[in-house]
C-alpha cells in the first residue's frame, strides 16, 4: 500500500478511533473512500487525455476516416448535381383521349365459354347461365 505494515496500520486505526470516536469514524472512512475513488477517476481521465494528445501529435499515420469523408463528399456532390439537372419534363403525360385509343381486338372482347360439366352418370351437361 504505502509501505505501511500491519502494526503501523493498527496503530493508525487506534489513534483515529481515539481522535474521532466510534460515531464519526464510519463517516470519515466513507468520505475518505469517496475521495480516493474520485481521485482515481480524475487521474484516469487526465492520463487518457494526455495519452490521446501525445498520440494525436506524434502520429504520421493517415486519417482512418479519409475514405468515409471522401465518399460522403461524392454522395452530396452527386445529389446536388442530380437535383440541379432534374428536368421539369418529368411531369406525367396527359391522358390519351378516347379517339386516340386503339380498338381492342375481337379475341379480347369475347369471353371464353366455361368448360362443360359432367354429371355423375358421365354425360355432359350444358353450362347454366
Amino acid at each position: 500500500m504505502f509501505g505501511i505494515g500491519g502494526w503501523e496500520f493498527l496503530i493508525i486505526a487506534v489513534v483515529a478511533l481515539l481522535l474521532f470516536g466510534p460515531d464519526k469514524l464510519p463517516d470519515l472512512a466513507r468520505t475518505l473512500g469517496r475521495f480516493m475513488g474520485d481521485f482515481k477517476r480524475y487521474r484516469d481521465i487526465m492520463e487518457s487525455t494526455i495519452r490521446a494528445e501525445m498520440y494525436a501529435s506524434s502520429t504520421d499515420k493517415p486519417d482512418p476516416f479519409k475514405k468515409g469523408k471522401e465518399f460522403r463528399e461524392k454522395v452530396t456532390a452527386s445529389k446536388a448535381t442530380a437535383v440541379a439537372e432534374k428536368p421539369d419534363a418529368e411531369k406525367p403525360a396527359p391522358a390519351a383521349s378516347d379517339a386516340e385509343k386503339p380498338e381492342p381486338a375481337a379475341s379480347e372482347t369475347e369471353k371464353p365459354a366455361p368448360p362443360a360439366e359432367t354429371s355423375d352418370d358421365g354425360k355432359e351437361e350444358a353450362p347454366a347461365e
